[in-house]
């Protein structure tokens, strides 16, 4: 099996070398075999291992998420990896959906506000027939605290 130094293996996984040593630290990456002059190496296991870490990262996974699956994977056995791996991605793939649900929300709600801006203002303080405070929800109690604040 081939070795690579924490340069070469920093090249080849993406990672820094300052981000291989902070995995070697925490259990991601096990600990590199030395040379005699304490450098470090790598073998293609590791680097097998930090792509599996990346594509992980890709996903969203968090550190301690990604220490768990990597436990898994020391098992040896794929079945075991694939069905925790897809247990997290499930989880990752609803909360983007129920994110994205809110945002579009979100998102029309400051399209009407805006379009309720666009209009002529009240000559005189805001008021109840300014479109500052007919905004709806959220975007007029930032407006009322905005204004109070003052």
């Amino acid at each position: 099996m081939r070795t690579y130094t924490i340069g070469e293996a920093a090249d080849r996984s993406g990672f820094s070398a300052s981000a291989l040593r902070y995995y070697e630290g925490i259990g991601l990456v096990p600990p590199s075999t030395r040379t005699d002059a304490g450098y470090r190496l790598y073998d293609d296991d590791t680097l097998a291992r930090l792509a599996f870490i990346a594509r992980a990262k890709q996903l969203g996974c968090t550190l301690e998420e990604i220490t768990d699956l990597v436990g898994i994977w020391d098992g040896e056995r794929c079945g075991p990896v694939q069905k925790r791996f897809h247990d997290l991605v499930t989880t990752k793939l609803a909360d983007a959906q129920r994110q994205i649900a809110e945002l579009t929300a979100l998102s029309d709600q400051l399209r009407h506000a805006a379009a309720q801006l666009a209009g002529p203002a009240i000559d005189g303080p805001c008021s109840e027939g300014c479109a500052c405070l007919a905004l709806d929800g959220a975007i007029a109690i930032v407006a009322l605290t905005t204004k109070a604040a003052r």
